[in-house]
């Protein structure tokens, strides 16, 4: 780093106090206006890069100025991440950048709250009614506009620990109807989601399946980027818990492999953050085998021993895999990662500004 300075200002929420177990929640983003980088050239990779002399960072524009800029201008922004799907077609239709599309190791899933105390999240049958409830196909398609994969459970298909044998729960209205009818719902109970402001859309999609589908009134809390700090301590410390039904929520696997030490266990671990419900004992002692186990091909069928019975138990409402997606300069060839953003293998070419000047 040549110039600037970027941080996180996190804070402590404490899930458990004996054995002590806690996460960091980040409240503040900390950074410079521009932050600028020098590529390292004794990197020890060199066929791979850096291709790069120098990278800056701009922390002075809006997400929405930066776009702009990168979709109508050459010279101010060469790359924008997070771009939101409603912003994709902008992309494509621009003269001056291209959209970049890539599968990563985020899952957008469903918490069901098993500590309400009124409605029956405990039974397997009724987390599997509102799983057949809902058309995953429509969710992709409306709430992502296609820039998403449906997911039969919570390991990324790509993935080398997505069991063979698992299959998305089919949608099927009337067994969902028959279901929950079998268990039960409080008379004129409203059903109430929660759901972070990025993925809105698709939690529009999701509460018109639950009202037509099930006959349920839907209520829909949306967690504005200012909040979602204190949303997520109180889910984590489990002390105050929000009176919700549902938490619509991603989770994003820094690797390829060891999937569920980050999604299966930050939903459902002992020391899950956003863990809603009881500690499952099944659950710990499939994790404790699975964290415990040194061989890799061993630890792979662990892996999907645990998805299965995240699985068969319909634990969460399974969705999707969003797509990251980027606003990029047609003169810089960008190598999107799967799980980081990295820009090592990234170059410019010949007819990109910084080369005209």
């Amino acid at each position: 780093m040549q110039k600037g300075y970027s941080s996180l200002e996190n804070k402590q929420a404490i899930i458990k106090k004996e054995p002590f177990e806690a996460t960091w929640i980040t409240v503040e983003e900390l950074r410079a206006p521009m932050v600028q980088l020098q590529a390292n050239k004794d990197y020890w990779n060199k066929p791979r890069g850096p291709k790069l002399s120098e990278v800056i960072f701009r922390n002075d524009l809006s997400k929405q100025e930066a776009l702009l800029l990168c979709i109508n201008t050459e010279g101010q922004v060469d790359i924008v991440t997070m771009i939101e799907p409603k912003q994709a077609a902008a992309v494509i239709d621009s003269p001056y950048a291209n959209l970049v599309q890539v599968n990563t190791d985020r899952v957008f899933a469903g918490v069901f709250n098993r500590f309400q105390p009124d409605v029956p999240f405990n039974d397997r049958r009724v987390r599997e009614a509102f799983n057949m409830a809902i058309n995953q196909s429509r969710v992709a398609r409306q709430g992502f506009l296609g820039y998403a994969t449906p997911i039969p459970s919570l390991v990324p298909p790509w993935s080398k620990e997505m069991p063979e044998d698992v299959t998305p729960i089919p949608y099927n209205p009337s067994r969902a109807k028959e279901l929950l009818r079998e268990v039960g719902w409080p008379e004129d109970r409203e059903f109430v989601i929660a759901v972070l402001k990025m993925y809105e859309d698709a939690a529009k999609v999701i509460a018109e399946e639950i009202e037509t589908v099930l006959s349920l009134k839907v209520r829909v809390i949306v967690i504005e980027e200012t909040e979602e700090h204190k949303w997520r301590k109180a889910i984590a410390e489990k002390r105050r818990i929000p009176k919700i039904d549902l938490l619509l929520v991603d989770v994003f696997a820094l690797f390829t492999e060891g999937i569920p030490a980050f999604i299966h266990r930050e939903f459902f671990g002992e020391n899950g953050a956003l863990r809603l419900g009881p500690e499952l004992e099944e659950f710990n002692r499939l994790f404790v085998a699975y964290s415990s186990e040194i061989n890799d091909l061993r630890k792979v069928e662990l892996a999907k021993e645990i998805d299965r019975f995240v699985y068969k138990e319909a634990l969460g409402l399974f969705l999707c895999c969003p797509q990251d997606l980027y606003a990029v300069n047609r003169h810089v060839q960008f190598r999107a990662s799967r799980s980081t953003f990295e820009l090592t293998e990234t170059e410019v070419t010949k007819d990109h500004w910084s080369r005209r000047l």
